[in-house]
């Protein structure tokens, strides 16, 4: 959790976002400036809709060198947009009008673009950019053109989450698929649309506080279960945060948990209180971290969501000085009221599901909202075991959708034995604009069925590739696929900007493929087939670990005890006193011979979470090293190709001195 970080030393994050912080003061001179800018936005009424609207399209077309543009649908005037380097510069005004953004001009020429939880910040004639608290460089700076205030289009159609695309004759399209909810703040001609609003919170996880003048958000890393702030002055920083907790806890119960956490983490609590009698009851301790730090920790208990406020000043030298931070710690509230356009909503979830986003590749799409993010990685997950992962890469030479179809099918067969797999149907789909395959395959490694969805995509010699499981058993996730597959977008262009070649995963070249490699610490060799993932594959390191479909790969290299000593340990590991038919059996143990020296092979019969699962242990040694060589296999993916490559592997061990 952040505030295990924050507690003791500040991340890069954190401190990017205190930089912004420091730039907002108030200008008078520039914001008279810049309001020209947008004196030619009209004034109109949007009308408020539920937090569940369905998300619509907005679009901004507009092109270099020409005043005129298009905002949804309807003709406008702007100040022309100019190029530079190769760079589009608009006026900011334009992303207010098509998307009913936030901006606003505050001390030090600084302007902040605000869209939901998502905040941009640049410096008129800087390169120098925050865009949700991480520093970023521009291509070039903001300027202003005859008072009118011009932005590098791509750096704000990033912060609101919108994708540019090509137009004919040289212009641009921006993209947004926003919900009404989004644009709820009527448009008028004054700079700060997020006026008025007097609270904050997140809607999702049903939280509101005080929004006093000056409360900067911060970025939580896109885990939206977390909130941060800082004070525009820098004068404190708070976090929020929201887990489930099925028991109920009372405050002195709450107040136990604080204690216990804080004295875990080394710290010293200098007073503590619960408040059972309070509004909203809950616990209070005031605690010096191990580098002098005072903090302030809250907990509140409501409807199974266990809520922790942690608040510090750097500037406090005694617990009381805390205390004149009350009145916006007491604002704090476990509920949030749908539809009081007073309070600003930091969520994104809409129908249980919000936006994932990966600025290098240009991608969005709807990820369930009580699911774990990566969207770096692209990877998404839920803990009943349901999934979605999407990857890039370089089509091979000559591919087709079709042909590439065929691959994955030939795959599953090759990893999966007949009964624990059926290929259901491949339709053709309209993906981002472009024609796409869906495949369905249903699969059970031994715990029942679940329903794999691939998503096939080839534009200008990429792939374009996810896979969406839903667990066994988990119809919630299934049904929500046909939303989510609607819902991805791509920018093409961006990945031709910012990538050459990538890896290519062309199955049928893969499958025959090892690479070698070599340990000069622990004297050994392998060969290791190219299709295996890496998990731990620094060869160098005592222990090394490959995964692959249904199994998994180890080798173990000790300096201690002797091949006797570690074949006990593990015959005694295996032992399963208690006769449980799930637990491990040890099937045989067998004396032969392995890389030209004698060996102990365990053979291990086991089910976990309920995948029955058959492991084979070679115990050996030479030059005082204990090696042991560990193979995983599920009985749902114990095929002849998968058992041949582990056994090809293994043959393929070496030790120094014998190749």
């Amino acid at each position: 959790m952040l505030r295990h970080i924050q507690r003791n030393n500040r991340s890069p994050v954190a401190e990017s976002q205190i930089t912004v912080s420091r730039m907002l003061r108030c200008g008078l001179c520039t914001l008279l400036a810049v309001l020209l800018l947008l004196a030619w936005l009209p004034i109109r009424e949007v009308q408020a809709q539920a937090q569940t609207a369905e998300p619509k399209l907005l679009q901004l077309s507009l092109k270099a060198g020409s005043t005129a543009a298009t905002v949804n649908g309807e003709k406008a005037v702007i100040q022309k947009p100019i190029e530079d380097n190769g760079v589009v510069l608009v006026p900011l005004g334009v992303f207010k009008k098509a998307f009913g953004s936030t901006v606003s001009l505050e001390g030090d020429d600084v302007v902040k673009v605000m869209y939901g939880p998502h905040t941009g910040a640049m410096t008129i004639g800087s390169t120098t950019a925050w865009k949700d608290g991480v520093k970023v460089t521009l291509p070039v700076p903001p300027r202003m053109v005859d008072g009118t205030l011009l932005v590098p289009l791509r750096f704000v159609a990033g912060v609101l989450g919108a994708r540019i695309s090509p137009l004919s004759g040289g212009g641009l399209l921006v993209t947004l698929a926003s919900s009404a909810s989004e644009q709820d703040t009527p448009e008028t001609g004054g700079i700060d649309s997020d006026v008025g609003k007097t609270r904050i919170g997140n809607s999702y996880y049903h939280w509101s506080l005080n929004y006093p003048p000056g409360l900067v958000v911060g970025d939580s890393g896109g885990n939206e279960s977390v909130a941060t702030f800082t004070s525009a002055e820098n004068q404190y920083y708070l976090e929020v945060h929201a887990s489930p907790l099925e028991k109920a806890a009372d405050p002195e119960e709450l107040l136990d948990r604080l204690v216990r956490e804080a004295e875990e983490g080394g710290e010293t609590v200098l007073d503590r209180t619960a408040f059972p009698d309070a509004a909203v009851p809950y616990a209070r301790i005031v605690s010096k971290d191990t580098s002098g730090v005072l903090w302030e920790g809250r907990q509140y208990y409501s409807s199974g969501i266990l809520y922790e406020l942690y608040l510090t000043d750097d500037t406090a030298a005694n617990y009381k000085d805390l205390n004149k931070y009350a009145s916006l710690l007491n604002s704090f509230r476990p509920s949030f009221k749908a539809g009081d356009k007073s309070i600003r909503d930091l969520s994104t979830v809409i129908n249980g599901l919000r936006e994932g986003y990966n600025d290098d590749y240009g991608l969005s799409l709807q990820v369930p909202a009580d699911w774990s993010m990566d969207d770096q990685h692209l990877n998404y997950e839920s803990a009943e075991g349901s999934y979605l992962r999407v990857k890039v890469t370089s089509a091979p030479s000559g591919s087709t959708l079709e042909s590439w179809s065929k691959d994955l099918d030939s795959q599953i067969k090759d990893t999966y034995v007949t009964d624990a797999y059926a290929i259901q149907e491949t339709v053709k789909k309209e993906v981002s604009g472009e024609p796409a395959l869906v495949k369905e395959t249903r699969l059970n490694p031994g715990s029942g069925w679940s329903t794999k969805y691939q998503i096939l995509l080839q534009k200008s010699g990429y792939r374009y590739y996810a896979e969406y499981l839903a667990a066994a058993g988990q119809d919630e996730d299934k049904a929500r696929f046909q939303t989510i597959l609607s819902s991805i977008d791509i920018d093409f262009d961006r990945v031709k900007e910012n990538f050459g070649k990538l890896a290519t995963e062309d199955y049928p070249a893969l499958r025959s493929q090892a690479v070698t490699k070599s340990s000069k610490t622990y004297g050994y060799s392998i060969d290791i087939p190219r299709l295996w993932t890496p998990y731990q594959d620094v060869f160098e390191t005592q222990t090394v670990e490959y995964r692959f479909t249904g199994g998994r790969f180890l080798i173990n290299a000790s300096p201690e005890g002797s091949v006797d000593y570690a074949v006990g340990l593990l015959q005694s590991y295996y032992k399963n006193s208690k006769n449980d038919p799930k637990g491990p059996q040890l099937i045989k143990v067998e004396e032969t011979a392995f890389a030209g020296v004698p060996a102990t092979l365990l053979t291990v019969r086991q089910t976990k979470g309920g995948i029955p699962v058959q492991t084979q242990q070679i115990v050996f040694g030479k030059n005082d090293l204990v090696y042991t060589l560990t193979a995983t296999l599920n009985d749902a993916n114990a095929t002849s190709v998968q058992q041949a490559d582990l056994d090809k592997t293994l043959k393929s061990f070496r030790l120094a001195g014998d190749e």
